[in-house]
C-alpha cells in the first residue's frame, strides 16, 4: 500500500485499460457458462498421463476446473487491484510522487515512489507512450507519465535536441521523447491520458508555472490543459 496522501494532497489513479476490458468480458461470460460446462462434462472418469508417466483418473468436470480456474484467476487479480485503487500518484503543494507498477498489467502499485520530487526541481510532467509488443508480437503503444528535472540536459552542449532530432522516430525507437531518453524513461510510471490531466489539474492549483505536456506524437508537444474541478481524488 502507497504512503496516504497528506491534507491538500490529490490522489491519481489508474483506470481499466481498453484490452482488459475484452479480458473481463471474456472472464464473465466464462463464469456464467461454467455451471453449464460442468453438468455437460458429467462426472464419468476421465484418464490422463501426467509428467511422471503415471496414469491418473479424474472426474470429467474436474479436468474442467483445472482449465477454468487458473483462467479465471487472472482477470480476479487484476480486478482485485483496479477495485483497491492504489495510487499511481500524489500531487500536492510539496511536490509530485509517482508510484510504478509492482507487478506488470495487474493495476499494483509499490510502496515507495520512483519519483519524489518538490515542484522547485521539477520542469515539466510528461505523457508519452512506451513502444511495447503485446503477447510478443503485436505492436502496441503503452501510456507513460513521467517526470522532467529542471538539471536534465539531453546532451553534453544540447538543452534540447535539434527539429530534425525531436521529430526523428528513430531517435527515440522506445517512444520517450528525444531529448531525455532513459533519463524520462527511469522516472515514468504506466498512467493513462485520465490521469495525465488529473496530475495537470492538481498541478495548476499547487505548481502554475509546471506544464503537463503530451508527447505521445513524434514533434508534438501540446500542453494539457486543465480542467477546473474541485475532488481530491481522480
Amino acid at each position: 500500500m502507497t504512503s496516504a496522501p497528506a491534507d491538500g494532497e490529490v490522489t491519481v489513479t489508474e483506470r481499466v485499460r481498453p484490452r482488459d476490458l475484452v479480458l473481463f468480458a471474456v472472464a464473465i461470460t466464462l463464469l456464467v457458462a461454467t455451471p453449464w460446462m460442468l453438468l455437460s462434462a458429467g462426472s464419468d472418469p476421465v484418464s490422463y498421463r501426467d509428467s511422471q508417466g503415471t496414469d491418473t483418473e479424474m472426474p470429467a468436470w474436474l479436468g474442467l476446473l483445472v482449465l477454468v480456474v487458473p483462467f479465471l484467476a487472472w482477470p480476479a487479480m487484476k480486478a482485485y487491484h483496479l477495485f483497491r485503487a492504489p495510487a499511481a500518484a500524489i500531487v500536492g503543494p510539496g511536490g509530485i510522487r509517482l508510484y510504478t507498477e509492482g507487478l506488470g498489467g495487474f493495476y499494483m502499485r509499490l510502496e515507495e515512489p520512483i519519483v519524489d520530487l518538490p515542484w522547485d526541481e521539477v520542469e515539466r510532467v510528461v505523457l508519452w507512450r512506451l513502444q511495447r509488443k503485446w503477447l510478443g508480437f503485436i505492436p502496441a503503444g503503452q501510456s507513460q507519465v513521467g517526470v522532467e528535472k529542471t538539471t536534465d540536459w539531453y546532451g553534453v552542449t544540447q538543452r534540447e535536441p535539434s527539429e530534425k532530432q525531436r521529430r526523428s522516430a528513430e531517435a527515440r525507437p522506445d517512444g520517450s521523447p528525444v531529448r531525455l531518453g532513459a533519463m524520462l524513461n527511469s522516472r515514468s510510471v504506466r498512467l493513462g491520458p485520465h490521469g495525465a490531466r488529473a496530475i495537470a489539474e492538481a498541478a495548476a492549483r499547487f505548481a502554475p508555472r509546471v506544464e503537463v505536456v503530451d508527447e505521445r506524437v513524434h514533434g508534438e508537444s501540446p500542453v494539457i490543459v486543465p480542467q477546473k474541478r474541485d475532488r481530491k481524488r481522480y
